[in-house]
Parts: C-alpha cells; structure tokens; sequence
C-alpha cells in the first residue's frame, strides 16, 4: 500500500492509501504498484483508476496534469477530475463542436492550433469514458 493524493485547483479529490493506481499517461497507459520507480511525467485525459485490497475500484475521469511517484506517496495533480458518471456531456459536446470548428478555420497560429486539439482530444476522452460508463450499467 502507498499514499495516494490526487488534486486539483479546486482542493484535494482524493487522498488515501492504495494497493494499484492505473493512469494515462503521455507514456500511455502506467499501473502503479508499492516502491514503483521515481517518475515524473505528464498525464493526459482518460480514466483514473484506484485500486484497494477489498474493495471495488474507484474511477475517476481526468484531464490534462502531472504524476509524480516518489517512493510510498503518489500525487496527481490536474487540470479537472470527474466522477465519471459526473461528466457534462453538453460541456464536453460545446467544447468538441467549437474545437473542431476552429481547427477547419485556416487562420489558426500554431499555439491556438495545439489548443483546439488539445481541447478537441480531451473533449471526445470525456465523452467516451462517460458513454463506456452508461453501456457498463
């Protein structure tokens, strides 16, 4: 077991002692386990997923932030989490709409175009994990 913090600007999310964390990373996918290996790196939108002995895992949606595994203590630091079943579906559907739209508009400087994509990919994440979670139930 390790401790487990994960925050955003907002205040802290959650904060506990866990067996495995599973997160996105721009590595792709990581499981942490007890006395992982030192990293720091970023984390991009997808699923949370915490794992402790004798319990059913907890899910978290994300979006974009950073991990760092130091020894017995895990922090994940984001822009926005979201209790799965918590994700704005018209937001996220606004957000997809008016970064695709920018995207097809050819007067986009190259910080704005890495903007609307990042915004477009983090968008369609959260639609899915949300319609992944409706097709569980």
């Amino acid at each position: 077991m390790y401790k487990l913090e994960i925050v955003t600007p907002e205040g802290i999310v959650y904060s506990g002692d866990v067996y495995q964390t599973i997160v996105n990373t721009a590595d792709g996918e990581m499981g942490i386990l007890e006395n992982h290996m030192l990293v720091l790196t970023n984390v991009i939108p997808g699923k949370i997923r915490i794992e402790k002995e004798g319990e059913e895992p907890v899910e978290y949606a994300s979006t974009y932030g950073v991990i760092d595994v130091a020894g017995d203590k895990v922090i994940i630091l984001a822009e926005e989490i979201y209790e799965v079943d918590k994700i704005d579906a018209e937001k996220e559907t606004a957000l997809l709409e008016e970064a695709t739209a920018k995207l097809e508009s050819e007067e986009l400087s190259e910080d704005e175009k890495i903007r609307y994509e990042k915004q477009k990919f983090r968008a369609e994440t959260l639609l899915r994990i949300l319609e992944e979670s409706k097709q569980k139930v």
